[in-house]
């Protein structure tokens, strides 16, 4: 069940920071196999995710956040500086890209996306480009040029718009894999259908990750704090949702 080939993973944030976080990296990921595509649909849709991620953005000191969340990491790493059970090496290659990314954060000047809001172009599209089929050439005929330049062009725009959010993007992937690594999958029993459990003992729990079988016909819904978490599985019949009724196991890890 830990194969990634055969399984499916769903993951649950227990704050709304690391909610952000899930969020963001999803459109990261859409936003850079989009640009490297070169049909105009697919570039299209890079814009659109683009106004996306800038909404996404636009909510709290995602800034703040970040720059408090990795000097607690680099705090808790540079204590395992003395241990003899780590590797040096990679321990100073790490703590250097935390210094790298604080320091990035650290110069980047007014919220994420700034720049990219007060670029005329990015900016025209708005509006038009979150209307159902606002994408047409008369409604963005500036828009309908730009599609019809080379996709090397294109791709081109795409990447250097994208660049002002790089360092943004490597930090919360640092982030994540570090909250990731922190919980190990551990086979547990849902009680027809139902698991639920206290985080009281945990130590500043940020994510519910669950596994299951590629060929489950069911799926968890998930609800939860810091504090405590219930999974419910709901089953997929034919075309109808149903609570599952058994008991079985899966795979939990709590990071």
């Amino acid at each position: 069940m830990s194969d990634a080939v055969e399984s499916i993973l769903y993951e649950h944030p227990l704050s709304e920071q690391v909610r952000t976080y899930l969020r963001l990296e999803q459109l990261f990921a859409i936003q850079l196999h989009l640009r490297e595509q070169e049909s105009t649909i697919c570039h299209v849709g890079a814009l659109r995710n683009l106004w996306e991620i800038l909404d996404s953005l636009d909510r709290g000191d995602i800034k703040g956040e970040l720059i408090k969340e990795l000097e607690a990491q680099k705090l808790h790493f540079e204590q395992l500086e003395e241990s003899p059970y780590i590797d040096a090496l990679k321990l100073k290659r790490f703590l250097d890209q935390l210094n790298q990314l604080l320091d990035w954060l650290s110069r980047y000047r007014g919220k994420f996306g700034t720049t990219l809001r007060s670029d005329r172009f990015i900016d025209m599209l708005k509006n038009r480009i979150r209307m159902p089929g606002g994408t047409c050439s008369f409604d963005l005929p500036e828009l309908h040029l730009f599609l019809n330049q080379s996709p090397q062009y294109r791709q081109n725009c795409l990447k250097e718009w994208f660049s002002h959010l790089d360092g943004l993007a490597q930090c919360i992937k640092i982030l994540l894999r570090l909250f990731r690594e922190n919980g190990e999958f551990e086979s547990v029993v849902s009680k027809q259908g139902v698991y639920q459990s206290s985080l009281s003992n945990r130590s500043n729990p940020q994510l519910l990750r669950v596994m299951l079988p590629s060929d489950s016909s069911y799926f968890p819904e998930i609800s939860g704090s810091k504090h405590y978490f219930s999974i419910r599985f709901i089953e997929k019949a034919e075309s109808e949702l149903k609570p599952v009724a058994e008991d079985f196991e899966f795979e939990l890890a709590i990071c």
